[in-house]
């Protein structure tokens, strides 16, 4: 178990990737990161790039796609059990669109608050089409629900302090409604949420998302609906 303090952890949930991320994971750990990759069920041709991995980044497997909220849980807990200390958890998109220096930063920014949640928000105008209508509803739909201003509901990089790892690991969903049960979930829970400004990085059109537009987005505002329906 890793005793130290201080200990800045990535994470990456994973499926189906390039080589972008064995650049990643190295960058990451060259920077100083603790590397967590999971492997979300990914088809046998792309475990090289996951062995690659290995030299920088310790490799979590699922037996089968289980979705992002999966992966990033999956990760929580193993974090749980191995590490204690003062820790600072960062959450990022295996596709390249978040910098090393932008998880620098919202790390050390989830130092500072560490009884908030950190997001690396991006520019709405500066995104593709679809991501960018899309990000502007839900934005606009959470805010009515919560009452809570959040400026990129959408944004993978997240970090957070190791006080805040029962929570997240507790918070319900196992695709991308996750990451939304979470902004749900901290007003409840009296936890605020923060966002500094990072780079909005996107390649080929974000044609390499695994993203369902329609099934995706039924259970992100379905998590969103039945917020607003138990509150009253």
């Amino acid at each position: 178990m890793n005793t130290d303090i201080n200990i800045k952890i990535a994470v990456i949930p994973s499926y189906q990737p390039d080589e972008r991320l064995i650049m990643l994971t190295e960058a990451l750990f060259e920077a100083g990161f603790n590397v967590i990759t999971v492997d979300d069920g990914s088809l046998e041709p792309y475990k090289y790039i996951f062995d690659g991995c290995k030299c920088y980044a310790v490799v979590l497997s699922h037996d089968k796609n289980l979705g992002k909220g999966s992966a990033l849980k999956t990760a929580y807990k193993y974090i749980s059990q191995c590490y204690t200390g003062e820790l600072s958890v960062v959450t990022l998109d295996s596709d390249g669109q978040h910098t090393v220096s932008d998880a620098v930063s919202v790390c050390d920014y989830s130092r500072i608050h560490r009884d908030s949640l950190i997001i690396g928000s991006r520019r709405v105008e500066k995104m593709p089409l679809r991501s960018r209508f899309g990000n502007s509803i839900t934005r606009f739909v959470y805010r009515i629900f919560t009452k809570t201003k959040v400026y990129d509901t959408q944004s993978g990089l997240r970090g957070f302090s190791g006080s805040l790892l029962n929570f997240m690991t507790a918070v319900e969903g196992e695709r991308y409604e996750y990451e939304m049960n979470v902004l749900l979930k901290c007003p409840k829970n009296n936890i605020p949420i923060l966002e500094i400004p990072i780079e909005t990085i996107y390649f080929n059109n974000n044609k390499g998302s695994h993203f369902k537009a329609l099934k995706d987005s039924a259970r992100i505002y379905t998590c969103i609906f039945k917020y607003g329906k138990d509150k009253k």
